[in-house]
């Protein structure tokens, strides 16, 4: 079984190399010089004689090619991903007001080499040097600090929308107890409502790291992520329990997941003080940049899909449709 799996995955491979190139001599046609002027025009990336090859036949080549190679080896869909949330942060730039000064990006792009000299000094424990690091790795220095350069705006417009809304948006704290059972549910509210109010937190997270089959209850003690109305962090049939509660109440009938029965109690209501992005942009500039930083950002995307109603349509040629054609209806 074992050797027929290797066999059919290494048939892939080969199918897919082979429908890649057309065998033709190495070096016989004339390869042209970057930005050459010709007679190309935007959208067209290639004339062979009189065919016209477009940047959706190259699309959709690629996307027949990587459809044959597992997900974490294809290029197109992260691209997707990646334009798709540049296009979020100008978006919600413009709305707020926010433009990236020059001087706020050269500050920025020497934040970032400076981190980037240090890691190469720390994983290499001193013996190799930026710049052999660069050689190493193939890269052109100059084309190298272009490209950190152009990438320290969206890495500064993620730092200051991600924080501006976390300072200035209404979240709750709140725990959870999941359990198996309704009846496993039941028991556990009982228990809650014979507690005295002001030992109702310390028995709350006891039984959670008691009773809770969430794998992170022995550590968080059931606490969950801060949350704000309308991050998605919830399933729906959660979050619409825990923003009904006020702070210090639970949860008096067990809600239904797909996960189980929980117990939830709402601790408490952060109302930050609504300032101006303007006002506070030295601060945001500033802030430190945290381990779950990709999770924080992901929460606030889905917080301004929600609330400010972007719509995401998608044309990708060779997966929705043929290259340098509408979409059908059907």
């Amino acid at each position: 079984m074992a050797r027929h799996w290797l066999i059919h995955s290494s048939l892939v491979v080969v199918v897919a190399l082979v429908c890649l190139t057309v065998g033709f001599q190495a070096g016989a046609q004339e390869t042209p010089d970057k930005g050459r002027p010709n007679s190309l025009k935007v959208g067209q990336v290639q004339k062979v004689g009189g065919k016209i090859i477009t940047a959706e036949d190259l699309i959709a080549r690629i996307w027949e090619y990587e459809s044959m190679l597992k997900p974490d080896q294809r290029v197109l869909e992260p691209t997707m991903s990646y334009l798709r949330d540049t296009a979020l942060l100008d978006l919600e730039s413009e709305r707020l007001g926010l433009v990236i000064t020059e001087a706020e990006l050269d500050a920025e792009t020497d934040r970032q080499l400076k981190a980037i000299k240090a890691k190469v000094k720390s994983d290499t424990r001193g013996t190799m040097t930026y710049e052999q690091w660069l050689t190493q790795q193939g890269l052109n220095k100059d084309d190298f600090e272009t490209y950190v350069h152009d990438r320290s705006k969206i890495i500064l417009q993620k730092r200051i929308l991600v924080n501006y809304f976390e300072k200035t948006e209404p979240s709750i704290s709140s725990k959870h107890i999941l359990v198996k059972t309704r009846e496993q549910a039941n028991d556990i509210i009982k228990i809650l409502k014979a507690t005295p109010a002001d030992k109702l937190d310390s028995v709350f997270e006891d039984l959670a790291v008691q009773r809770s089959i969430d794998p992170a209850a022995g550590i968080t003690r059931g606490k969950l992520p801060r949350l704000f109305e309308h991050d998605d962090t919830l399933v729906h049939e959660a979050a619409d329990a825990l923003w009904k509660l006020k702070d210090g109440e639970f949860t008096k009938e067990a809600v239904k997941t797909d996960y189980g029965y929980h117990v939830f109690k709402r601790d408490q209501t952060f109302k930050p003080k609504k300032r101006s992005l303007e006002e506070m942009r030295e601060e945001l500039i500033a802030a430190p940049t945290r381990t779950n930083e990709e999770e924080y950002f992901n929460r606030w995307a889905r917080w301004v899909f929600n609330t400010q109603h972007y719509k995401v349509e998608r044309r990708l040629p060779g997966f929705d449709c043929k290259p340098n054609e509408l979409i059908q209806e059907k």
